[in-house]
């Protein structure tokens, strides 16, 4: 098994986890090449980052963290919204009652309320026959090496209250607390901050090189390095 830095390649087989580990969500509801072009951005942005575990080459799961929200949204409703609207709207032609829920989700860093040095985690999911195999903490543990090394002071994750084998998964990392709860997509939400000091004893680097390098917070989180 590899973990390595997820490439724009990589994106139709991302959008496939998602769908298989979050079935009836915003995002999922709102299509596959919706979500194709999201990781797709995450990975040439430098306000993302996708990290992927590989069997073979053949990504099994994978898992994306915004940098900055507020920086990445704006970003991928500047650069990809002519790509996106088109599904979205079929979408919303399919089913008319997800309406209110794919314009609140155009408002996620507003829900996060993330300051800079804090990334957010946009998703982590693993393929079924692969469920248990301890990939879910070990991707974490990259990404925790990955987001030291570019500066970031927390890793943020918005975890659904009844997902309970996610919270447990989050719950065994050191330090973490829930900033809030609320309710997003008509689903209520727990919004845990983890610093990433306390969880660099086991943390890795992934494989390879990112397609576009992330923004690096200076040691005062004013700049790059």
């Amino acid at each position: 098994m590899e973990f390595r830095y997820l490439q724009p390649e990589d994106a139709e087989a991302a959008a496939e986890i998602h769908i298989e580990g979050q079935p009836g969500t915003v995002l999922t509801l709102m299509g596959y090449r919706f979500l194709v072009e999201l990781y797709r951005a995450v990975c040439c942005s430098q306000w993302g980052e996708s990290i992927g575990a590989f069997d073979d080459h053949r990504l099994v799961a994978q898992t994306a963290m915004a940098v900055s929200s507020s920086k990445f949204f704006s970003e991928f409703k500047r650069r990809y919204l002519w790509r996106v609207t088109l599904p979205v709207a079929l979408a919303v032609i399919k089913n008319p009652t997800i309406i209110s829920h794919v314009i609140n989700s155009w408002s996620y860093a507003e829900q996060t309320r993330s300051p800079e040095r804090e990334g957010d985690v946009i998703f982590l999911g693993v393929k079924r026959e692969y469920v248990r195999h301890g990939l879910g903490p070990e991707l974490v543990r990259h990404m925790f090496g990955w987001a030291d090394l570019i500066g970031l002071k927390s890793a943020n994750f918005m975890v659904e209250k009844r997902n309970r084998p996610m919270r447990w998964m989050v719950g065994q990392l050191n330090g973490l607390y829930v900033a809030h709860e609320f309710e997003a997509y008509g689903r209520q939400m727990l919004f845990y901050k983890v610093p990433i000091a306390p969880n660099l004893a086991d943390a890795r680097l992934p494989l390879g090189q990112p397609f576009t390098p992330a923004y690096v917070y200076s040691k005062n989180g004013t700049g790059k390095n």
